[in-house]
């Protein structure tokens, strides 16, 4: 074989060896920067599960080239209006939260039909709600392990019975949001007659609640049910027997314009919302209040884990 046809084969095959690598290497980048240049605002309420959830969201739409800023906001109220101002594109809401406070409507007990009546409706405001968790984070009375014991308490209105009989004044820790909210305190007052009890009532900040109830500081705490702290502090959650409290499932809710521009952001924050559940996020809010592991940390294991993201 003369060396003219040695170095026409030679080149023959690095020509195809580089086609090859080339066409199994472009598409992979195009997809995985779906969202190359874009930048989006994500926001979360100022408790331990939102920050977790701002941190999982802003991770995956780093994952597709988005440039993504987070912003931390103090209540409820707050990242509504930044959400509707457009200073934020996307933050985490629960359904009776956006059905009561926001919407001014009555609750709503059915998941399913809250849900579409809160999408609908925010739809007008140009907000597009993404699929529920499997994430219920709803408040709930919470009291040390030995009192329920020794009180044979299991549900609320068995505490509320107890304390009527002692007539003695109980002191209840909730955060400042539950003390204002129409699904709050009002209602527990009107659902189990709360207004014919002696109670001294406190606004603390929600990290405070299990604590104070295990120390001793209050008699009832009211706090929410996905806080880790009920189960590290061995506090009993009594069953809410009034239908007091509705479903709070937690979802995305996104700016119109981005939803429809980008479906990428659709079916990625689709598929984290499929992967949260009560338990999941209960195990990740005690990493981070318990084991004071750092919420970037927590995140980032969690998506690696459930393979949403690669790296």
């Amino acid at each position: 074989m003369t060396y003219r046809k040695i170095f026409s084969l030679l080149v023959l095959c690095f020509t195809v060896l580089g086609a090859c690598q080339q066409q199994s290497t472009t598409p992979l980048r195009e997809e995985k920067k779906s969202l190359d240049s874009v930048s989006i605002t994500v926001g979360s309420k100022s408790m331990t599960e939102q920050y977790l959830l701002m941190k999982m969201t802003a991770l995956l739409l780093k994952e597709q080239g988005a440039t993504v800023h987070e912003r931390r906001f103090l209540d409820s109220d707050s990242i509504r209006k930044a959400s509707l101002a457009g200073y934020i594109d996307m933050y985490w809401e629960y359904t009776s939260t956006a059905r009561i406070v926001h919407q001014n409507q009555e609750p709503v007990y059915n998941e399913k039909k809250l849900y579409q009546l809160v999408k609908e409706t925010d739809a007008k405001n140009h907000l597009t709600w993404l699929n529920t968790s499997h994430f219920n984070s709803s408040w709930g009375v919470l009291v040390n392990r030995s009192f329920a014991k020794e009180h044979h308490l299991n549900s609320v209105s068995d505490l509320i019975s107890y304390i009527k009989k002692q007539n003695k004044e109980v002191k209840i820790a909730t955060n400042n949001e539950f003390l204002k909210r129409k699904d709050g305190l009002m209602q527990l007052a009107n659902n189990y007659e709360l207004k014919s009890v002696s109670t001294e009532i406190i606004g603390i900040d929600s990290e405070i609640i299990p604590l104070a109830v295990k120390e001793g500081r209050v008699d009832v705490g009211i706090g929410m049910i996905s806080d880790s702290r009920i189960q590290a502090y061995d506090l009993v959650l009594l069953k809410e027997d009034q239908s007091l409290f509705p479903p709070y499932y937690a979802a995305p809710v996104v700016k119109q314009s981005l939803a429809s521009r980008y479906p990428s952001v659709v079916s990625t924050l689709n598929e984290l919302s499929s992967k949260l559940t009560n338990k999941k996020m209960v195990e990740l809010n005690y990493q981070v209040d318990i084991l004071h592991k750092d919420v970037s940390d927590v995140a980032y294991k969690f998506l690696l884990e459930n393979h949403l993201i690669t790296r």
